[in-house]
């Protein structure tokens, strides 16, 4: 989407975690980069027709953007609201199909990033700002930044936990996922596993949100270097439902739920203790993601 010059917000200075991961390895950043391009082009170029963007919805109560409904949405921005936030905050462990083993552990600093749209009415009617030119995100997506923990309880079944918070706004998320193994061990070549998940918002007084997912994930595990170095492409396929309840005084909407389905293929690099990985998704809005990870026992 673009805007003109006086609409645009300020520049924000790059975070430390956004720092970090420019430096990642040259082989896993750049499919992020050529993935982030072409949302770039698909979600805000010269076609989207938001050359102005709606009117924003303004509150002082909060520093950043926040979740509060506006008497504008409709039923109908309500339920592209709950289908696309599945997108947005699906766990994704960027994890390959093998098992950690019992006993082992790893804790990662990760981000999304998702080509929405955020002059939809589904997102402008869902969210207010801090002042009438201050947008939802900057650039080609709203980006999610979070840690995730994950921790081997057999030689299995894997458990993760996620979590995530704007300390300037009213919302955060937080997950859990289980990974169980159905082919492969800890260390093989070849693994199969599947795994359920559940992600809740919390925070708003007048949205109640929650996705729950599916994945069905293989991998091939590429020993280099004299095999100090692994590489792990993968792929998996996944169904979720979201599900969206609204408790504000200023619409009546019916509860929505949103079956989707997605597809993603990334990698993870392992050095030492040191895990790097990238991922990129095909869904409803398209998503790409980062992480950096360490833990014992990698």
């Amino acid at each position: 989407m673009q805007r003109n010059e006086n609409s645009r917000r300020p520049r924000r200075r790059r975070s430390t975690f956004t720092t970090l991961v420019r430096r990642l390895p040259a082989v896993l950043v750049l499919g992020a980069v050529v993935a982030g391009d072409a949302r770039a082009q698909h979600s805000h170029g010269p076609g989207s027709g938001h050359a102005h963007g709606p009117n924003l919805h303004v509150s002082s109560r909060w520093k950043e953007c926040s979740f509060q409904l506006d008497a504008a949405l409709t039923q109908r921005a309500w339920r592209q609201f709950t289908g696309e936030a599945g997108v947005v905050a699906y766990f994704r462990p960027l994890i390959d199909a093998a098992p950690m083993g019992k006993g082992r552990w790893e804790v990662s600093a990760l981000q999304w990033k998702t080509g929405i749209d955020d002059a939809d009415a589904a997102w402008n009617d869902t969210f207010v700002h801090p002042d009438s030119a201050h947008w939802l995100f900057e650039g080609s997506g709203l980006q999610f930044p979070g840690l995730t923990a994950r921790v081997g309880v057999s030689d299995r079944t894997d458990v993760g936990v996620y979590f995530t918070k704007s300390p300037r706004a009213n919302y955060g998320f937080y997950g859990v996922q289980v990974q169980q193994n159905m082919l492969g061990h800890a260390g093989g070549a070849w693994a199969a596993s599947a795994r359920a998940s559940v992600v809740s918002l919390f925070g708003p007084e007048d949205v109640d949100f929650q996705v729950f997912g599916a994945d069905l994930v293989a991998s091939r595990r590429i020993g280099l270097v004299s095999n100090r170095v692994a590489l792990s492409p993968y792929a998996s396929v996944s169904a979720s439902l979201s599900r969206s309840h609204e408790k504000s005084s200023v619409v009546d909407l019916e509860d929505e739920r949103v079956f989707g389905a997605q597809a993603s293929v990334g990698a993870v690099m392992q050095v030492a203790g040191i895990r790097l990985a990238v991922e990129t998704t095909a869904a409803r809005v398209p998503n790409v993601s980062l992480k950096v990870g360490f833990g014992r026992g990698l």
